[in-house]
């Protein structure tokens, strides 16, 4: 005989049963889950399925079908019984008084008696007969082995008589909602009871159910509420998904105008202070919505509601990553003017030349480590500039026997276009060969060098700023054809 391995099925709430002990007089017996029976089933061991004990408790699907066989002496014969699971608990389906094992009429009726879905139902033993004698925990009658239950808890095994509910095991281990009323409860601060509708399950309560209790997980630090925008102070608050203002106490901002947290990259130099006008990129994530256009300085770059915008700086705040989010508004008019003006003239100092000569890049390789060059052609949500990489021509007429040294790679440069150079800065890593054979082949073993070129009207390769290649973006229209 062999067990089948069950799935979890998200169908009806399992129902509680209790499973028939062996009854007086019986020798011996065996009680078993069936999941299915074979066509060519003719005895007990071609029945697959789960053991069960006799005498515990146990979670079952609706309608699984419980074998129950019971052995019995002087004079010497079978009891089998087909039982059924139902929401009142086991109802007898079949009863057979037989002088021999298990046989292939009773196979029969049991392949009858079994549901379609049968591979699908499970089985969770909620409490078991105890080994020993113990007290019930309710009402403190005395139990011999086997009259009562043991339930195995996160407080430890507690014992029941079979008539008695679970009450509360003492304070709670971790935290969770309350079973009663679904608010937070802290680890440590509750109580520890059986979860109602799911047996053999356990979450914590309340001691006393408070009138308006917490959705979440308080919050320990300050930050900004996920659906107004506004500072929620340290130590009020909840988290679900994000952070929220405990309920009835987020006001929207007088303003009207839209807000939302960005990340600030991470190779950011200059500081971001409350009260700075800047242009930033914004993706909104689900389920939030796209800024409207018309903001000052708003330019969308795709589909997905990517923008750029010039935004005021309200607030900032750093994570354990030591990541520095920001809070930001959009910004009015009046406080976007001095940096438009600005942008305008970056934009007239980097436009395009009319420059017609080509250039040509070239960069060494360096112990293997290599170089690329990437077209700068528009904004990605992602990686904030979108790159269209080129592909190198080759020169190993002056390289080592080893390819260490001397191989260049070269790139064609136009005008009229802004690029992105990465180059290998030697020497190599003093260990370098080892850290190849550890890390593999395409390992980095020297520092990398980036930077924004473009191509001047005599033909000559420039570096610029990102602030110089945002402005050559923003009239990519006008020059890019």
């Amino acid at each position: 005989m062999t067990a089948t391995p069950t799935v979890e099925r998200a169908a009806a709430p399992p129902v509680a049963a209790d499973i028939p002990n062996t009854p007086p007089g019986a020798m011996s017996g065996w009680r078993l889950m069936i999941t299915a029976i074979s066509a060519r089933a003719r005895a007990a061991r071609d029945l697959d399925g789960m053991w069960l004990t006799p005498g515990a408790r146990a979670a079952l699907s609706d309608g699984t079908l419980v074998l129950a066989v019971d052995i019995h002496d002087a004079p010497r014969r079978w009891t089998i019984t087909a039982l059924r699971a139902t929401p009142d608990g086991l109802e007898e389906a079949g009863r057979w008084e037989r002088r021999s094992p298990l046989g292939p009429r009773e196979i029969n009726a049991l392949r009858a008696l079994l549901a379609d879905d049968a591979a699908g139902h499970t089985v969770r033993v909620v409490a078991a007969p105890n080994e020993a004698p113990a007290a019930c925990r309710t009402c403190g009658q005395a139990l011999p082995a086997g009259q009562g239950l043991a339930h195995h808890t996160p407080a430890g095994h507690v014992a029941t008589c079979r008539p008695c509910p679970v009450v509360p095991f003492g304070v709670n281990p971790g935290a969770g909602r309350c079973a009663d009323c679904s608010g937070w409860v802290s680890a440590g601060e509750g109580l520890l009871a059986p979860a109602p509708g799911a047996p053999g399950r356990y979450r914590p309560v309340h001691h006393a159910c408070p009138g308006q209790p917490l959705p979440g997980p308080p919050l320990r630090a300050a930050t900004w509420c996920l659906k107004c925008r506004t500072t929620i102070p340290a130590g009020t608050g909840y988290w679900d998904r994000g952070p929220h203002h405990t309920p009835g106490h987020c006001a929207l901002p007088a303003d009207g105008l839209p807000r939302w947290s960005i990340r600030v990259p991470a190779r950011e130099s200059t500081d971001w202070t409350p009260g700075q006008v800047r242009r930033i990129r914004h993706t909104p994530t689900a389920g939030e919505p796209a800024l409207p256009e018309g903001l000052p300085g708003g330019r969308i770059f795709a589909d997905t509601g990517h923008m750029t915008v010039l935004a005021h700086v309200l607030d900032t705040r750093t994570t354990r990553n030591d990541a520095t989010l920001a809070l930001v508004r959009a910004a009015t008019w009046t406080e976007a003017a001095p940096l438009l003006a600005a942008e305008l003239d970056q934009a007239l100092a980097t436009r395009p030349d009319g420059g017609t000569f080509l250039a040509r890049q070239v960069v060494e390789r360096i112990c293997g480590d290599t170089g690329w060059v990437a077209e700068i052609t528009g904004h990605d949500p992602r990686h904030g500039l979108t790159r269209e990489f080129l592909r190198p021509q080759t020169d190993y007429d002056q390289a080592d026997a080893h390819g260490h040294r001397g191989v260049l790679d070269a790139w064609t440069l136009r005008p009229r276009r802004v690029y992105e150079v990465s180059s290998p800065l030697g020497p190599p890593a003093a260990n370098w060969h080892a850290v190849r054979r550890r890390l593999g082949r395409r390992a980095r073993v020297t520092a990398e060098h980036r930077a924004f070129v473009r191509v001047t009207a005599e033909g000559d390769i420039v570096e610029i700023t990102e602030e110089e290649v945002q402005a050559w973006l923003a009239a990519a229209l006008e020059w890019m054809s």
